[in-house]
């Protein structure tokens, strides 16, 4: 009996490790038209009702636009043959000339949305120093529109000055917005913390978060138990700013097969705000099947209860994803 036991828990454990080792092989969606252009470096994604904003970093100057998709294309092609390019419509953007009134502009990092006030995060960089900024918008998807409030703008302080490193993403709580910052690892931000702004973007409050190595560049919407998911990604290139310490993600989880074979990370992170305290679950990471080369994954949303949506900048081109939900 006490020998079956132990055989019975070796044969648990492995099939544990077998299944912690899996990892999610992104299914690329082709894209095609102005949205594909890599210089303009997809920067998030958001559901506005039925529709999947890609929101560019670098919007055109003389015609700064956003981009969607209805979700109803988007299923239309997942259970199609996958070969036929989809092409994003245009939402033209009505905004200050934040180009010249903000100093050392970098474009946008997230949206989210309130019923029809979006709520976008903007970076700058001045000699160096980093800066992060709330904006608030208001979208009309009859005339394809998009207006930001050029009152509505406010400085978020930063915890911490790290080269490209900002405020990167923004969810809906309740009736505020929370905004992460980027990087939240023991050695360069010992006591990581999540801020609230109220629809006003006056900042109300903040929570804990946990110590998580490496970038973290978006996060999706909130389930009905506010848990959402997180973009982890690291890039070797930016060991030296980032100093990752012990990956405390991978405790007691087996590394996919191309996250033993490369030095970069790809996955994703399942968090829960809970009052003042957000946590990371005990739901397993979903890591992703590497290529040779990072992808910078800059956007995230959950795709119903199938999986999610990620977005790539510019490295190595501009990648829109289904993630399937293991």
């Amino acid at each position: 009996m006490r020998n079956r036991l132990i055989k019975n828990f070796i044969l648990t454990l492995f099939f544990y490790q077998i299944i912690s080792a899996n990892e999610i092989l992104p299914i690329e969606i082709l894209l095609t038209g102005e949205a594909s252009d890599r210089s303009l470096e997809m920067s998030g994604l958001a559901w506005y009702n039925e529709n999947l904003i890609l929101m560019p970093q670098y919007v055109n100057e003389s015609k700064p636009r956003f981009y969607y998709l209805k979700k109803s294309v988007i299923n239309d092609w997942l259970k199609s043959d996958r070969k036929t390019p989809l092409n994003p419509d245009k939402i033209d953007i009505i905004m200050p000339d934040y180009f010249n009134s903000i100093k050392g502009y970098q474009g946008f990092e997230a949206i989210c949305f309130i019923g029809n006030k979006a709520y976008l995060i903007i970076e700058s960089k001045i000699d160096d120093k980093m800066k992060s900024f709330i904006a608030r918008a208001s979208i009309d998807m009859r005339n394809e529109t998009l207006r930001i409030d050029s009152e509505k703008i406010v400085e978020m302080p930063l915890p911490v000055n790290i080269k490209n490193m900002g405020y990167e993403s923004i969810l809906k709580y309740k009736y505020r917005i929370m905004v992460l910052f980027e990087a939240n690892g023991l050695n360069v931000n010992p006591e990581p913390k999540a801020s609230f702004y109220n629809s006003s973007l006056k900042q109300k409050n903040s929570s804990s978060f946990p110590n998580i190595e490496y970038r973290i560049t978006d996060i999706t919407e909130l389930d009905n138990q506010n848990r959402f998911w997180a973009i982890n990604f690291f890039w070797p290139g930016e060991k030296k700013r980032l100093k990752p310490g012990k990956d405390l993600v991978m405790t007691n989880i087996v590394k996919g097969e191309t996250h033993e074979k490369f030095d970069h990370v790809e996955r994703l992170v399942e968090f829960k705000i809970d009052g003042s305290k957000i946590y990371k679950t005990d739901t397993l990471p979903i890591q992703l099947v590497l290529d040779k080369n990072s992808r910078n994954w800059e956007g995230l949303v959950r795709m119903d209860k199938k999986g999610f949506l990620m977005i790539v900048d510019e490295h190595p081109r501009t990648m829109l994803a289904f993630i399937k939900k293991p």
